[in-house]
């Protein structure tokens, strides 16, 4: 699932950010890089979980992908937390649910769910709240290797079949008695 299309939905439906929604490859990255006015949000990939290859003659597998959507919020009014970790983050989980919850972002990705949620770091400037989220998407024999390999063969123009006939008793002698070939038109 392309990460960006989660951005864009929560910058359109999530009012509270202004737009302040980015991505980040890992949260490490955040402290330095987050110069965003609060409250912020950053989108970040969290790992995938996967199926046993489950077709015995073509290929299918179901990924469940991982991200997190980890919201900063202004912090510096209450030490505490307890605006921030109440109020402010039951609001702000109202308008992500409302943005993406339920949404399917392309051709390829079932819903979105919900995973879960914590409390990641709190300061007397901001309080890190993680929102956890999967989406199911089904592997197919179209998105394989060997479904490319199959679409670059050239097409089947000729079956040649040599018949040997048995000879009751011995086998086939290994004189062919008949040959036939079969022509295939587009």
């Amino acid at each position: 699932m392309k990460l960006s299309l989660i951005i864009e939905a929560l910058r359109e439906r999530a009012p509270s950010f202004k737009s302040r929604v980015a991505g980040a490859a890992e949260f490490q990255a955040l402290e330095p890089n987050a110069k965003m006015m609060l409250p912020a949000a950053y989108v970040i990939p969290t790992g995938d979980t996967v199926s046993r290859q489950e077709s015995q003659t073509d290929y299918y597998q179901v990924v469940n992908e991982g991200f997190a959507v980890v919201v900063v919020l202004d912090n510096r009014r209450d030490m505490r937390g307890q605006a921030a970790a109440f109020d402010a983050v039951d609001s702000i989980r109202a308008e992500i649910f409302g943005a993406i919850l339920g949404w399917e972002p392309d051709d390829c990705t079932h819903q979105i769910t919900y995973d879960g949620g914590q409390v990641v770091e709190m300061n007397r400037a901001a309080l890190y709240y993680q929102f956890d989220f999967t989406a199911e998407r089904e592997i197919t024999d179209i998105d394989t290797r060997h479904h490319r390999d199959l679409d670059e063969l050239v097409p089947l123009e000729t079956v040649a079949v040599d018949m040997d006939f048995v000879d009751p008793g011995n086998g086939p002698d290994g004189d062919i008695e008949h040959h036939d070939e079969i022509h295939f038109t587009e």
